[in-house]
C-alpha cells in the first residue's frame, strides 16, 4: 500500500490555490478578452490544475520497476516530437519557431517533455553508467543532442533548465567532475552562440533603446507592477496593471501580478514555499538507497529551484517566456513537472 507524502501533497495544493486565485483575478477583469475570459479560465483548471493533479496521482502508484520498462518508449516519444516541432507542417500557424509541435486543436512543448523524459531515462542508466565508459559517452551524446535540438528553436531559458536539472543530477551520485566539465563546456559555448542568435540580438536592442511596443514595454510594466506592491501589496484581487494590461498576464507575467498584490511579504512567502518544496525533493533524494532515484530526484528538485528562478528573474531583468510553476498558464511544463513530482511522492515505496 502506498504511503502519502502528505507533507509534499499539502506545498504542492497551496501552491495550486495561489495560482488559482491570481489566474482568477486576471481572467475576472479581462471578461471581454476572448484569450483571457472566463473561458480560458475554465481551461486553465482543466489543463493546469486537474489534468497534472490526475497525472500525479496515477505515477504516484506506478512502481519504479514499471517505470524502468516504460522509459525508453517515453523518452524516444518525446524526443520525435522535439524533431518533429522543426518540420513546417507541425509549427503552429505564423510562428517560425520550433518551440511548439503542433497537430490540429492539440498543441504542446516538446520541451517540457524531454526534461521529465531524459532525466528519467538518464537515472536507469546511472549503474551502467559508473562502470562502463561507452555509456557514459552515449549520455554525453544524449544530453548534448537534446541540447542543440533546444538551443535550435531557439529557446535558451528552457535548455538552461534543461542543463542545470542534469548537472544537478549527476553531482548527486558523486559523478566525476572530469566529466562534467564536458557539460560545462557545452552549456558556456551554447550560451555564448545564443547572443548571436538573430531573435535575441533584437530583443536586447529593444531593451537598450527602450522600446515602448515591444519587449520593453512588457519588462517595464511587470518591473512597476512589482515595484507598486511595496511591502504588504494592494491586496489579493486588487492589482491595478491587471487592468491596465501587461503582455502575456498568464504566463510570462504571472509573478508581477501576484507581487503587485501581494506585496514583499507575498512574495517572500511564495519564494519560501517553492524552497520548502525543493527541499522537501532533496530530502526524499537523500533518503533513496538507489542512486537511480537520487538521480532522478535530484535532477527534479534542480527544475524546479531553476525554472522559478528564472521566471521571477525575468520579470525584473529580461523576459524569457518561462512559466511559472503552479502558478503560470503552461499546461506542458505543469504535467512534466507533476508528473516528476508523482513519482517523487512514491520513490521510497517503490
Amino acid at each position: 500500500m502506498i504511503k502519502l507524502d502528505l507533507f509534499l501533497i499539502f506545498l504542492i495544493l497551496l501552491l495550486y490555490l495561489i495560482g488559482f486565485y491570481t489566474a482568477y483575478g486576471i481572467t475576472l477583469v479581462n471578461q471581454k478578452n476572448l484569450n483571457s475570459g472566463f473561458n480560458f479560465f475554465i481551461r486553465y483548471i482543466i489543463l493546469n490544475i486537474f489534468l497534472p493533479l490526475c497525472v500525479f496521482v496515477i505515477l504516484s502508484f506506478i512502481k519504479w520497476q514499471t517505470l524502468k520498462k516504460l522509459t525508453p518508449f517515453l523518452f524516444f516519444l518525446s524526443l520525435l516530437f522535439l524533431i518533429l516541432a522543426f518540420i513546417p507542417i507541425f509549427k503552429l500557424p505564423g510562428q517560425n519557431t520550433a518551440r511548439w509541435f503542433n497537430l490540429g486543436p492539440i498543441s504542446f512543448q516538446p520541451t517540457e517533455f524531454i526534461k521529465f523524459s531524459t532525466l528519467l531515462f538518464l537515472a536507469f542508466l546511472v549503474p551502467l553508467i559508473k562502470k562502463d565508459k561507452d555509456y557514459l559517452i552515449f549520455s554525453i551524446l544524449v544530453i548534448a543532442v537534446i541540447s542543440i535540438l533546444i538551443f535550435k528553436q531557439p529557446a535558451l531559458s528552457n535548455l538552461l533548465i534543461f542543463l542545470v536539472s542534469i548537472i544537478g543530477a549527476f553531482i548527486s551520485i558523486k559523478f566525476s567532475y572530469r566529466n562534467l566539465i564536458l557539460i560545462g563546456l557545452l552549456i558556456i559555448t551554447l550560451i555564448f552562440l545564443s547572443f548571436f542568435q538573430e531573435y535575441r540580438i533584437k530583443r536586447i536592442i529593444g531593451i537598450i533603446k527602450g522600446d515602448e511596443k515591444g519587449i520593453a514595454f512588457q519588462l517595464k510594466q511587470t518591473k512597476s507592477a512589482i515595484s507598486s506592491g511595496g511591502l504588504l501589496g494592494k491586496g489579493l484581487g486588487n492589482s491595478d496593471f491587471k487592468v491596465i494590461g501587461i503582455p502575456l498576464m498568464m504566463t510570462d507575467s504571472i509573478f508581477a501580478i501576484y507581487a503587485e498584490e501581494t506585496g514583499f511579504v507575498g512574495s517572500l512567502f511564495l519564494i519560501s514555499l517553492f524552497i520548502l518544496l525543493v527541499l522537501k525533493i532533496f530530502y526524499k533524494a537523500n533518503q533513496a538507497k538507489d542512486e537511480s532515484k537520487k538521480f532522478f530526484a535530484y535532477g527534479v528538485g534542480c527544475w524546479i529551484s531553476a525554472q522559478a528562478f528564472i521566471h521571477i528573474v525575468s520579470n525584473i531583468l529580461i523576459t524569457t517566456g518561462v512559466p511559472l510553476p503552479f502558478i503560470s498558464y503552461g499546461p506542458s511544463s505543469q504535467l512534466s513537472i507533476m508528473a516528476s513530482l508523482g513519482i517523487i511522492n512514491n520513490l521510497e515505496n517503490s
